[in-house]
């Protein structure tokens, strides 16, 4: 099994099997978004290779759940391509989306 497929079945298996419709990856700002999540957050520190928060203040941790009536997951603590080392760390969250099933 790839490790992309065994950190799918790690959030599969404490956010349950439903893949999300929606990813989003908060920025500064935003992140009182994830607490709108009614669902489970997962620190990273319990996702091996997810990184850290690069920013004091984000929270570093995936929420999954529903926003509106809609399957999403929700990453804080978001390190983006405008950051040192930020383009790696953003692909390295979405390596497990495929197989966990989600398309957006």
């Amino acid at each position: 099994m790839s490790r992309s497929a065994e950190l799918a079945a790690l959030i599969r298996d404490r956010a349950g099997q439903e893949a999300p419709e929606y990813g989003l990856i908060l920025g500064s700002g935003l992140g009182h978004l994830s607490a709108c999540v009614d669902g489970v957050a997962i620190p990273y520190d319990d996702l091996p290779g997810f990184p850290h928060a690069g920013v004091s203040g984000h929270v570093p941790q995936l929420v999954i759940g529903q926003l509106e009536g809609v399957r999403v997951a929700v990453f804080g603590g978001g390190r983006i391509t405008m950051n040192p080392g930020g383009r790696m760390r953003c692909v390295c969250r979405w390596r497990f989306w495929r197989p966990w099933g989600a398309t957006s």
